[in-house]
């Protein structure tokens, strides 16, 4: 099966090493085989190796060595950030955060409410079993 996502001027990359982890940017110019030059709003544009960017699927179209202002109209006129969040790879994002910052009271509510469900299915189960004699 022939790739999807490539290096190239415009694509939406998230960095998945280092302080920076999670965020989208976009691929500004590739520098060499290892390496790209990566911006995005409210991030200091600089030189990423692809080791630490994950491709995603989506793409500007920005000219070479776009300015901040530019990059920025592209972003929001795509609405970029939206569309990530409405993806899988988003939401299993914002789920795993939204976990992290789970008090123990909030933990303690999601077991209740895991053990009710498991409650209610087994005793949907056995009653079909029975039924099935």
């Amino acid at each position: 099966m022939p790739f999807k996502r490539y290096v190239e001027i415009g694509r939406v990359a998230m960095v998945n090493y280092g302080p920076e982890c999670g965020t989208l940017v976009v691929i500004s110019d590739v520098v060499d085989q290892n390496r790209a030059l990566v911006d995005a709003p409210g991030f200091t544009r600089r030189v990423e190796t692809f080791k630490r960017l994950t491709l995603t699927d989506f793409k500007l179209e920005i000219p070479r060595l776009a300015s901040k202002k530019v990059l920025n109209e592209a972003w929001s006129a795509a609405d970029i950030s939206a569309k990530f969040a409405s993806t899988a790879w988003g939401k299993k994002l914002a789920s795993r955060a939204a976990k992290a910052a789970m008090t123990d009271f909030d933990r303690y509510k999601a077991a209740v409410v895991k053990s009710k469900k498991g409650r209610l299915i087994r005793q949907a189960v056995n009653k079909l079993k029975k039924s099935a004699k």
